[in-house]
């Protein structure tokens, strides 16, 4: 088959695999499959009937790809065919299977198999999940039908891919846009579905059984909405707290809790902010630093960050627009499988003779305050069960070492320090290090900088400022190749706009300054009108 159209959009689907070295090997929109020269792999084009070859799907979940357990250079890439009438009663009419070799075509892929029909029913649409077997090898693969309490397992092993039941439970799951998500532990399954205004939205969550691939514990969860109902869903790191987008607002529910409806907690409602369009709350997704994005319901330039997704409550830090994109973004943020998890120890299907070998990784945050106070979050994986951090401080006597798991640290002076962490079970040990650059100078502290972004370079009529860090009293200033003044604004910590549409176009000096010096400056360059 040719390739019809080089380029494609991203519209809610938006799936991408990259190896080992984190070097992109494919992608796809839920309609074709894009490979690493950015062209379409052989043989990927038009896998989903009746959209745009351009477009992209709207629905979250709606494609999934896992590397065959023992053959690695195979994926096994699921998808869905709809049934359109309405946004409300689309419903999937089919989940189908296609083969891919990533390793065919010098590394760029190719479509060894496609159409290939695993169940026919009316299906929930998108909201494909996947979570690893409990014995660390195998994959599970979950489908929900439409506005059913029923549901399809299907289970991803080295002799192929087997349909292995249909359970019903519960009350019907009650199908609308939102998300599927297992929890990183593989202990719990939640789907939520935003239906309208008037009907509101839903929210079931279960316990999971690894070995069994059976759902238990159902809990049915109805929320009355007034003010937008679109939303998503994501687990946090430590798979205690699930947090639901409804739109304007943001929920957290305690898995630990005896009632989980009593738990909830509101994080985060809409602040009324524009970029350019109202940036209420969208679909979720726990990334591999441990915080949780989440794009927007409208096509705007920003992201979401919930900091700190493992504290109660509003302590987990849901940051509005704290993310400024280069272009922007139509409701898109990606799904991944959850490559983290190892075998279930000591269960009855732990049966393969693996290990979990625990790997090390970690991030840091530097106070903007104190430049040599730094809190440290353990984000290591294959469960370690005892840390040990080692600062590279020994001039801070007795401090120097820490067997918290996220641990804070004042170091004793300026300087380079490289920290260690070291993860243990009783299979393994591994340590990462990594060197800080920890200075008074705000100017010369990296993190900082990656902190404050200006977008888009070149600009038109605005510049939008995103400030992640918590400087003193910060101020933007815009100059004119003669070191005229022309803007300055104070800014707040998220995102500020700057409107330039009187400039005339050519190229500018900005200068951010807090706590009486420069903290970054450099070169924009305002462009023509189209």
């Amino acid at each position: 088959m040719q390739n019809p159209v080089l380029e494609f959009n991203f519209d809610g689907t938006n799936m991408s695999f990259s190896n080992s070295n984190g070097n992109l090997s494919y992608y796809s929109n839920g309609i074709h499959i894009g490979n690493a020269i950015w062209d379409i792999m052989e043989n990927g084009a038009y896998l989903t009937e009746g959209y745009s070859p351009i477009g992209g799907v709207f629905w979250p979940g709606w494609v999934l790809s896992i590397p065959m357990p023992e053959e690695p250079s195979k994926h096994c890439f699921f998808y869905e065919q709809d049934s359109f009438s309405s946004l409300l009663s689309v419903y999937a009419r089919s989940l189908n299977l296609a083969i891919i070799d990533i390793a065919a075509n010098d590394g760029n892929g190719t479509v060894l198999l496609r159409d290939s029909l695993l169940i026919e029913d009316t299906l929930a649409v998108g909201k494909i999940s996947s979570i690893k077997h409990a014995n660390g090898r195998d994959w599970w693969i979950l489908v929900n039908e439409k506005n059913s309490n029923g549901f399809y397992r299907l289970l991803l092993s080295p002799i192929g891919l087997l349909l292995e039941g249909h359970q019903n439970i519960g009350v019907p799951v009650i199908d609308g846009v939102g998300q599927a998500v297992f929890s990183p532990n593989g202990e719990h399954y939640a789907i939520f579905g935003a239906v309208s205004v008037a009907d509101g939205n839903y929210t079931d969550v279960y316990d999971f059984d690894r070995c069994t691939g059976l759902l238990s514990n159902h809990r049915h969860l109805h929320t009355n909405v007034t003010n937008g109902y679109w939303g998503g869903e994501a687990f946090s790191l430590n798979s205690r707290f699930l947090y639901i987008n409804e739109q304007s607002v943001c929920h957290q529910y305690d898995l630990n809790a005896s009632d989980l409806w009593d738990s909830r907690k509101i994080v985060a409602e809409y602040d009324g902010f524009l970029s350019p369009y109202p940036t209420t709350f969208f679909f979720m997704q726990l990334a591999p630093d441990g915080k949780i994005y989440s794009c927007t319901v409208t096509g705007s330039n920003v992201l979401h960050v919930i900091h700190n997704p493992d504290e109660l409550g509003t302590s987990c830090q849901y940051q509005q627009h704290g993310i400024m994109l280069p272009t922007n973004n139509s409701h898109s943020i990606p799904t991944f499988p959850n490559y983290r998890l190892g075998p279930l120890d000591g269960s009855p299907c732990d049966t393969l003779g693996l290990d979990n070998l625990p790997i090390s990784f970690w991030r840091s945050e530097q106070d903007t305050l104190d430049p040599l106070a730094v809190t440290f979050h353990d984000l290591s994986y294959y469960e370690p069960d005892t840390w040990v951090w080692d600062f590279g401080d020994p001039a801070s006597i007795g401090m120097n070492t820490s067997t918290e798991r996220h641990p804070q640290h004042h170091f004793s002076a300026p300087g380079e320090y490289e920290v260690c962490l070291t993860v243990s079970n009783a299979n393994a040990s591994n340590t990462r290090c990594r060197t800080l650059h920890l200075g008074t100078s705000l100017a010369e502290n990296a993190e900082i900088q990656e902190r404050i972004q200006i977008n888009p370079n070149p600009f038109r009529d605005r510049l939008s400022v995103a400030l992640n860090a918590n400087l003193r009293s910060p101020i933007f200033r815009l100059f004119d190749q003669t070191g005229r003044l022309l803007r300055e604004a104070r800014l707040a910590f998220g995102i500020t706009e700057i409107e330039t549409g009187v400039l005339p176009p050519g190229m500018y000096f900005y200068g951010i300054e807090a706590q009486g010096e420069v903290v970054k400056s450099g070169k924009l360059v305002k462009i023509g009108k189209r």
